[in-house]
C-alpha cells in the first residue's frame, strides 16, 4: 500500500512538473494535438540534429547550378500545386492522403538505410530530397492544411498554431544545440534522417484514422 501511494504521489508530481513546463512555454494542447506535436517534436529535433552535416555533406559535392536548379523546380512544383489545389486533383489527394504519408515515411527510412549500406552518394540523396520535398512533402502539407480546417476553428485553430510554433521552435533549439555541442558522423546523420522521416507523419496517421469520418472528403 505505501509502495502504491508513494508511486501516485511520483506521478501526481510528475504531471504537476509537466503542466508547469507547458504554462511557461504557453504550450496550450487542442483536441487530438498530442500525437501530432510528439511527432513533430520528435522529427523537427532529429532533422535539425543531423541536418548540418548532411547538408554540408551534399553541398560539398555538388555544383552550384544543382542548387539554383533546386530552388527553381521546388518554387514551380508547389506554384503548379498550388494551382491545382481544387476539384478533382484536391479530391483525389486528400482521399489518398494515407497512401502518400505512408510512401513517403518508407520512401526516407529505405533511402536511408540504403546511403549507409552501400555507401553515400550524393547525385542519389540530392535527387531523392529534391523530389521527396517538391512531389510528395509538400502535397502532403496541402492535405494538412485542409484536414486543420476540419478539426480546430477560430480560437482553437489560433492556439493550436501557435502551440505548434513552440513545440517546433523548441524541438530545432534542442536540436540544433546538440549538433553544435557534438555534431553526429554521417551515417549516424543519414540513420537519424531516416528515422525522422518515418516519424514525420504518423501523428497525422493516427489522427485520420481516429477521424476518419470527419476527414475523407465528401
Amino acid at each position: 500500500m505505501q509502495e502504491n501511494a508513494g508511486e501516485g504521489r511520483r506521478r501526481l508530481a510528475e504531471r504537476r512538473m509537466i503542466a508547469y513546463i507547458f504554462k511557461l512555454l504557453n504550450i496550450r494542447l487542442q483536441p487530438y494535438q498530442g500525437p501530432l506535436a510528439l511527432s513533430m517534436f520528435v522529427s523537427v529535433m532529429l532533422n535539425a540534429y543531423s541536418g548540418p552535416i548532411l547538408c554540408k555533406t551534399a553541398v560539398t559535392g555538388l555544383p552550384a547550378q544543382w542548387l539554383s536548379f533546386e530552388t527553381v523546380w521546388c518554387c514551380i512544383c508547389s506554384l503548379l500545386i498550388g494551382m491545382f489545389w481544387k476539384g478533382k486533383f484536391r479530391k483525389e489527394a486528400l482521399d489518398n492522403f494515407i497512401l502518400f504519408a505512408v510512401v513517403e515515411s518508407v520512401a526516407g527510412i529505405c533511402l536511408a538505410a540504403w546511403l549507409v549500406t552501400a555507401g553515400w552518394n550524393v547525385w542519389v540523396y540530392a535527387a531523392f530530397s529534391l523530389l521527396y520535398v517538391s512531389v510528395v512533402s509538400m502535397t502532403i502539407n496541402r492535405c494538412i492544411m485542409a484536414f486543420k480546417t476540419k478539426i480546430w476553428s477560430e480560437k482553437s485553430r489560433e492556439d493550436h498554431d501557435n502551440t505548434a510554433s513552440v513545440v517546433r521552435d523548441l524541438a530545432l533549439v534542442i536540436g540544433g544545440t546538440c549538433a553544435m555541442l557534438f555534431c553526429p558522423g554521417l551515417k549516424t546523420a543519414l540513420m537519424l534522417w531516416g528515422v525522422a522521416c518515418l516519424v514525420d507523419d504518423i501523428g497525422w496517421i493516427i489522427t485520420w484514422f481516429r477521424l476518419k469520418d470527419r476527414l475523407e472528403e465528401k
